[in-house]
């Protein structure tokens, strides 16, 4: 969709003036744990310069996806621009724009949208691989992207209708959609394809965030599971910077400090817990837990239980 004056990149990029910054109606924004959705609305025509509003340290180590919702935008980062309207999700890192511009519908005064922030640790990927992502623009009307889409949509519109006990919750499934919107594109994007190898961890860590409640994962069953050798199946790993067992490991570790900070399951014992994600022996896990998250497991409850909103 055109805009109603022509998009100088350079004059841009030289910092040269173009015209006053984004006036924002509406900012309404919402926790969900970790993930911070927001639903915003910007009058058209303007340009929102990086330069001429205040940094936001808690941006660093971030990614955003923005769903519009009227209208559409440009937006310049300093190696590349893209163009996003109705129907499509923008996958980008706000620290890097330097500019945008906004266009309202047809029918409407403003352009809308909906959007989710996320911790760029959180998303179950190597970071060169969500980097590689950035500035794409996927599709909401279909498969993983319209349920992600729809999902932040309507936590975005609807932010009233949640106990603060359910945001960690409902952050942990914006997260587990992402992670699997942005691992789906990397396989089937023309733009990033990626190598035989690239593709097969992604494969095995997929199978490996299914099956995390089966005290039998490892790497034999792995392997066998994708029709290849232990040996390579260790390398492929250790070209992540990681290892099988200490994949897995990290993992279950994550899905348990979920459910310790979650308020509905404080009554579950510890070692139900450490043995829902694969944890045979209690000892063993509160240690795993200790060496990664530096308290033990019975202390990080309670103190996550104390914080916890009511």
């Amino acid at each position: 969709m055109p805009l109603a004056e022509p998009w100088d990149e350079d004059r841009v990029r030289d910092g040269e003036p173009l015209c006053e910054p984004a006036v924002e109606a509406r900012d309404t924004s919402a926790q969900f744990g970790a993930v911070t959705v927001a639903r915003r609305s910007f009058e058209p025509q303007r340009l929102w310069r990086a330069e001429e509003h205040p940094e936001e340290p808690e941006l660093e180590e971030t990614c955003q996806l923005l769903v519009p919702l009227a209208g559409s935008l440009q937006v310049i980062w300093a190696d590349g621009h893209a163009t996003s309207g109705v129907g499509d999700l923008l996958v980008h890192d706000m620290t890097r724009v330097l500019a945008a511009r906004f266009r309202a519908p047809r029918q409407g005064p403003r352009f809308e949208a909906a959007m989710v922030t996320v911790p760029r640790s959180l998303v179950s990927l190597p970071t060169h691989q969500v980097d590689a992502m950035l500035g794409s623009r996927m599709s909401a009307t279909d498969g993983i992207g319209a349920l992600l889409a729809s999902f932040i949509t309507g936590l975005a519109e609807d932010q009233g209708a949640y106990r603060p006990a359910d945001g960690a919750r409902l952050g942990m499934v914006v997260l587990d959609l992402v992670s699997a919107l942005l691992a789906h594109a990397i396989e089937t994007s023309p733009v990033v394809p990626p190598s035989n190898r690239e593709a097969l961890i992604l494969r095995v860590q997929a199978f490996v965030h299914e099956h995390l409640r089966d005290p039998d994962l490892g790497p034999r069953a792995l392997a066998a599971e994708h029709h290849i050798s232990t040996s390579y199946l260790h390398r492929l790993f250790q070209k992540e910077g990681s290892t099988v067992g200490g994949y897995i490991r990290a993992q279950r570790l994550d899905r348990a400090r979920r459910d310790l900070a979650d308020p509905a399951l404080r009554e579950v014992p510890i070692h139900s817990i450490a043995a829902r994600w694969g944890f045979s022996h209690a000892a063993d896990f509160s240690r795993a837990f200790r060496r990664a998250y530096g308290v033990s497991p019975r202390d990080f409850r309670r103190e996550a239980v104390h914080t916890a909103p009511r």
